[in-house]
């Protein structure tokens, strides 16, 4: 029996899982977590993700259960439209990440939870794929050494709230922005990215009072934001500092390849994330094959992967941290306005 292990049971691994099994590998997913999580912020599932799902099979559900969103803005702190309006080209789809992970594992085997490795010992399965995540236990065996995520020097804090919503709109001002966007469920779903520095003195702690620190962040600002924060849930919101990766000089070593966050975890600006993990996963799955066809060695399939997705993981990754540059400063205009054009080529 040709076999695959997948560490890490979220987005990247439960949908590898459930292409492989379609191709008659036999699958096992070690997820350090007890059970699928209940709590997540909305992602984005662009056109090529919705592909990937249509080829899982959660693309039914997660079109069943997501907002459909075709339109996205970016605004000055004032309301003022920043750049063109992005259009995707094709439908994208908001979903929150515990519903698409529950779509993703109905079409997935049934994964290990609560199973906490330390490392890749005892795995004899002809194909190791480290799908766990910016702590990836999996990274330092593929690159030889321990590679620490690196600090962005900005905090996210993010939220639901009633309402509804089929438009993206992010609101950039001096070191800080707010985001609103569409979210199942019959909330909206919003986020804050702060550079701590920017945070005037006497601010709340956004741990014990996230209104009261929104409040006084984006006093002011454009009268959605401010209507957006009277309604947070505050019981939902979640405080986090950003992180990345280096650009890794590979994501495959013998049977081990490493997928999504694991390889190229990124800022949250382009909201692109996900998406590049469900890429990953279809350009693996699709190197490796058939498991009927299998010869016994993955090398070449894996670096055949690593061919398709080392570079594009990291473009993205780079595009994400020159938003997220952009997004909060106050200066350079004009290197801004490129920057959104080129986005909005790539939507």
């Amino acid at each position: 029996m040709t076999t695959a292990a997948i560490i890490g049971g979220g987005i990247g691994g439960l949908a590898t899982a459930a292409l492989l099994t379609r191709q008659g590998w036999e699958v096992e997913v070690f997820e350090r977590a007890p059970s699928l999580p209940t709590t997540g912020t909305a992602l984005g599932m662009w056109p090529e993700a919705m592909a990937v799902l249509e080829q899982v099979g959660a693309a039914d559900a997660v079109r069943r259960i997501g907002i459909d969103q075709r339109i996205a803005e970016i605004r000055s702190a004032g309301g003022h439209r920043l750049g063109p309006e992005i259009r995707a080209k094709g439908a994208t789809v908001l979903i929150s990440r515990p519903r698409l992970l529950e779509a993703l594992a109905a079409c997935a085997p049934g994964v290990r939870f609560g199973d906490r490795r330390a490392d890749l010992s005892g795995l004899d399965h002809d194909v190791i794929v480290g799908a766990d995540g910016i702590g990836s236990i999996a990274r330092a065996h593929v690159v030889g050494h321990d590679v620490a995520p690196r600090p962005l020097g900005v905090d996210v804090l993010i939220g639901r709230c009633p309402g509804e919503t089929d438009t993206f709109t992010e609101y950039w001002g001096p070191g800080r922005l707010f985001g609103v966007t569409p979210r199942d469920g019959g909330c909206i779903n919003w986020y804050s990215e702060f550079d701590p520095r920017a945070v005037p003195a006497g601010t709340p702690d956004p741990d014990t009072d996230p209104r009261g620190f929104l409040r006084a962040m984006y006093r002011g600002w454009d009268p959605r934001v401010t209507r957006t924060i009277e309604g947070v849930e505050v019981e939902t919101a979640l405080h986090y500092r950003s992180r990345d990766l280096p650009r890794l000089p590979r994501i495959v070593r013998g049977n081990v390849a490493l997928i999504g966050d694991a390889a190229h975890a990124m800022a949250p600006n382009l909201g692109r994330g996900a998406c590049e993990t469900l890429l990953d996963a279809a350009a693996l799955a699709d190197a490796l094959g058939a498991a009927a066809a299998f010869g016994g060695d993955a090398g070449p399939a894996l670096r055949a992967y690593e061919s398709a997705r080392r570079r594009a993981g990291q473009r993205t990754m780079l595009l994400s941290r020159a938003m997220r540059h952009t997004a909060l400063t106050s200066r350079l205009r004009t290197p801004r306005d490129l920057l959104l054009r080129a986005v909005a080529a790539v939507a």
